[in-house]
């Protein structure tokens, strides 16, 4: 996994040398022009981990509290960012170059235009799906529950899945899902085939 990590910053680090505009843009013409939503309320509540789903609160509130996430978290957020929230790659971007201690340009850029499909990943279409991401990297819901301690009592089941009733959420003082998943989902890969039929 070094190894492949080694690699993917490498590839990066040559990508940004030989297409110095992937700084200011995305390497894939169809989103140039990407009709991003870009709702300033749901970014927000992204930054500060108030989005109602456990594992991605969990990621940015341990970004905003000491500066660093594991890069499965990095993933798992931005693909929220930009496929859930339909929220322009290049804003997640700059939050994580104002927040991480090892914010790279080359590296930042290369996994944010990777997670917005907006880059030079030979499959680009993936979305990830929160949930099913917490039970297979947190099956204990440790790392939820560190982060995101209003949580800590609940039963592991919910905590993973994030199938919290209204009430019990109220009860913890915990905010509702945003957006939903599954419809966020059709949404974004509707317009991601417009747009690439358009190209």
């Amino acid at each position: 996994t070094w190894q492949q990590e080694i690699a993917w910053r490498e590839f990066y680090q040559h990508a940004m040398y030989n297409f110095p505009e992937l700084a200011d843009g995305p390497y894939r013409q169809a989103f140039k022009d990407f009709p991003w939503e870009n709702d300033e309320k749901l970014f927000q509540a992204w930054c500060r981990g108030k989005t109602g789903y456990p594992i991605i609160d969990a990621a940015m509130r341990q970004l905003n509290q000491t500066g660093w996430m594991h890069n499965r978290c990095r993933m798992i957020v931005a693909s929220f960012l930009t496929k859930d929230l339909i929220i322009n790659w290049q804003w997640g971007e700059k939050y994580f170059m104002q927040k991480l201690i090892d914010g790279d340009l080359s590296a930042n850029n290369g996994g944010w235009q990777w997670s917005a499909s907006s880059g030079m990943d030979p499959k680009p279409l993936r979305i990830f799906n929160p949930a099913s991401q917490a039970q297979k990297f947190d099956p204990e819901g440790e790392y939820i529950r560190h982060w995101v301690p209003e949580l800590r009592r609940l039963d592991t089941k919910l905590l993973l899945t994030g199938n919290i009733s209204p009430l019990e959420r109220r009860l913890l003082h915990y905010p509702s899902p945003i957006v939903d998943h599954n419809e966020q989902q059709r949404k974004f890969k509707e317009l991601y085939n417009q747009q690439k039929n358009a190209d």
